[in-house]
């Protein structure tokens, strides 16, 4: 049996140094889909998205690979964040929802799918999806990244949060961010 495996392991532990890049950029093209251009003018703000991914992916590219189970844990960390987004996407599929950073007042609470334990799955697949990258080929450089990205998709869901709080909606949403966590799910206790 180890005959079988170790041949197989060496040949796909190079492969899979291109799945992160698989990933983010089915993730980028997704977001142009996902997202309205339409909703409020954009800016800046949200552009740290795509430099932290692609500083993930150039982190990545100079490191040296990581043992085979790391990798291997990577790629589930990968794959966990693809389906975070992919399901995130198919929640808002049909509502108007705008770039990152854009400066529109939301006019709605939405609360189905990955939305009903955490008002931001988006970010949260981001995140995992370079934590993930860092895992599969570690460097220093690569934690700096990851720990850069946290701290900046915070500031993100916070500059968003603060749009619903001058929005119609502020009330419900209030309502909606003492049931949610920001970025990491909030499990509900059974009353």
């Amino acid at each position: 049996m180890d005959g079988l495996v170790s041949p197989f392991v060496t040949q796909l532990v190079p492969a899979l140094r291109f799945l992160p890049l698989a990933v983010f950029l089915w993730m980028m093209v997704g977001a142009t889909r996902a997202f309205s251009p339409d909703a409020g003018r954009r800016s800046l703000t949200g552009l740290g998205i795509a430099v932290s991914m692609w500083c993930a992916l150039g982190a990545a590219s100079v490191a040296s690979a990581a043992p085979p189970w790391m990798q291997f844990i990577g790629v589930g960390v990968l794959l966990l964040s693809l389906a975070l987004y992919q399901w995130a996407a198919s929640s808002i599929r049909g509502r108007l929802f705008s770039f990152a950073g854009n400066d529109d007042l939301p006019q709605f609470v939405h609360r189905s799918g990955p939305f009903a334990r955490m008002r931001n799955p988006f970010y949260l697949s981001y995140l995992l999806a370079e934590i993930a990258t860092v895992v599969m080929r570690p460097s220093a450089y690569g934690g700096v990244v990851v720990v850069l990205a946290i701290g900046y998709f915070n500031w993100l869901a916070r500059f968003e949060e603060s749009k619903f709080a001058r929005s119609p909606v502020a009330a419900e949403y209030a309502r909606y961010k003492a049931e949610t966590g920001r970025l990491i799910p909030r499990i509900k206790r059974p009353q």
